[in-house]
This record gives structure tokens, sequence and C-alpha cells, in this order.
């Protein structure tokens, strides 16, 4: 059997090519390019009117697909190994690149989100690649491989005062209420909060108002607010049971961590003094939690959720 050291170099050898359906400077590509994975849009660019003929062709499994395809359609046969990320308007192309790759490639179907009806795994035919998901239900349900979720080590949080005790970035996903019910209750305790629930409408008559908002936030102002907060909120969505980035956020950057995911007790960094979950520990003793100083967690376990050591545990 291969000890781990082996399986690493032979991996680093291994060219790999990560593909997304999303911006071409989108921080988790430019992040892999710094870790010295080569990444592409899935789909290439295009004004919006374009996007929704884009969009219906792509429904309608309409011939010459590939024509929307992004620049790595033309490079890809030097690649060992390709992941797609799992999306409804990428569905087809494990198989394309099956057909045109005339050499044997690994192609992995990642799913870094829980699956919904649009992207179901039974799309994407088992012959043209590996289906991998970070949420071990939706495995169990699929019959998909399970892989963690990651984050990069590379990325640095800025140096920045603590001036927050609480925060939190979201779309409402059907959270808004649970997550405006926690707000009351911190605002109660005169626990300082910077929280944004990112929506498309706003109503001034919601009773949540003060915490909606329509811009988007970029990933470098999240690291921001991240930097200025004593902790960070996660409210999972329904029937979510997966890692979060936000849980490797904290676990990298030393924050703590307040949940209502009750099974964040099964992974070895829990630590009762960094990661407080909502609906298990005492809510009166939350702002005694944030005053606690944050305790180390082994190096070895921080390194097993690092972007290398996922892209490893795919072979």
């Amino acid at each position: 059997m291969e000890n781990v050291e082996d399986l690493r170099d032979k991996i680093e050898q291994k060219k790999v090519l990560i593909l997304s359906l999303t911006e071409k400077e989108d921080y988790a590509l430019a992040e892999w390019r710094k870790n010295g994975v080569d990444t592409d849009i899935t789909l290439k660019d295009c004004p919006k009117l374009l996007r929704l003929f884009r969009r219906i062709w792509i429904k309608l499994h309409l011939p010459l697909e590939h024509i929307w395809y992004g620049d790595w359609k033309r490079v890809f046969k030097k690649y060992d190994c390709i992941l797609v990320h799992g999306t409804w308007m990428a569905e087809r192309v494990p198989r394309w690149i099956r057909k045109k790759a005339g050499r044997d490639i690994k192609i992995i179907w990642w799913y870094w989100n829980k699956v919904t009806k649009a992207d179901h795994p039974e799309r994407v035919l088992e012959q043209d690649c590996e289906k991998w998901s970070f949420d071990q239900e939706d495995c169990k349900k699929y019959g998909m491989h399970y892989n963690t979720q990651y984050y990069f080590k590379s990325f640095e949080l800025p140096n920045r005062k603590v001036i927050n005790d609480i925060y939190f970035l979201g779309t409402d996903g059907g959270r808004k209420e649970k997550i405006g019910s926690l707000y009351e209750q911190f605002q109660k305790m005169q626990l300082k909060t910077d929280m944004h629930i990112v929506t498309d409408s706003i109503d001034p008559a919601d009773p949540y108002y003060a915490l909606l908002q329509k811009d988007k936030v970029s990933y470098e102002e999240n690291l921001e607010r991240i930097a200025q907060s004593k902790a960070v909120l996660e409210v999972l969505r329904e029937g979510q049971t997966g890692q979060t980035l936000r849980a490797l956020e904290c676990l990298f950057y030393r924050k703590k961590l307040i949940t209502n995911d009750k099974r964040v007790e099964q992974y070895e960094y829990y630590n009762k003094d960094n990661i407080f979950i909502i609906g298990k520990d005492d809510f009166d003793t939350l702002p005694a939690f944030l005053e606690r100083p944050f305790s180390d967690i082994e190096e070895k376990t921080v390194e097993k959720y690092d972007c290398k050591a996922w892209l490893e545990r795919f072979w």
C-alpha cells in the first residue's frame, strides 16, 4: 500500500483542471491558481441577453452545446483530472469531455452545495465521471463518494481591530425568520452585531428590514468583517447536513462559531470553547462564551481541510 508521501508526490505530478459556473475572477478560482491548480469558468462569459438565450439552449439540450464552453475546451486534453462543479447547466460537460478526450481522464462531478431537483445526479452518466459531494446524507441517498468541504490556508485574514461580537452574511434561503429572531435575542443581550441578509427584494414593512440588503458583498469585504468580529453566525438551510464554508473560516482564522448545526460535534475540530450550538447550549451563556479565549486546534486537523489535502482525497 502506498504511503501518504508517495501518494502526494504522484498527485502533485498530475495536471488538474477545476471548472466552475462562476465569474472568471471568482475568489476561489483565483486562490486555486495561487496553489498551482489550473481553473476556468465552465461556460464562457457573454452579455446578459445572450446568457438567457444560452440558458434556453442548454435546457433544451440543443446540439453544439460546446460553443458555450469556456477556453478550457481547447486545452482540456492535456489534463489528467478535470473537476466539474455540479449544476444542471454543466450536466453534459462530462459526456463531452469523455467523448472528445481520446484517452482516459479522471472526471469528477463535485457537489459543493446540496443536491436539488434541477441538479440531480441521475442526469449525469456514471460511466462518464465519479460523483462526489460534501453532504453525507446526499452521498448515502444518491450513492456518491464523500469528501469534506475545503478552504485555503493561503487566504490571509486582514489584521483588523475586533469591534463586533457576531457577524452574519448570507442569502435568505428560507432562513430570514430564524436569523431575525436570533438578531433580536442578540440585541436583548446587548451584543454588538454585524448581520446582513442578501435578498432580491426589500420591503420597508418587513420586520427584519434593518438586516436586508440587495448589494452583494465581495469575498474580500467578507474577510474584513470576519476579522472585525469575535464570532461568526451560521444558520443551516432546511435539510442541509454537510459542513459549511463558515465553519472552516472559523477554524482557519481562529474565530468563534455560533451554529444551529448539532452535527458539528462529530467533527474533530469541535471544542465547546470555540463552537456554540444553538438549541443545545444554554443561550444565556452566550456572552460568557464570546469572552472565553479561543482554544487551540491541532495543526494537522486544520491541514486536513486545506485545498491541497482535499484534492488528495479524490485518489
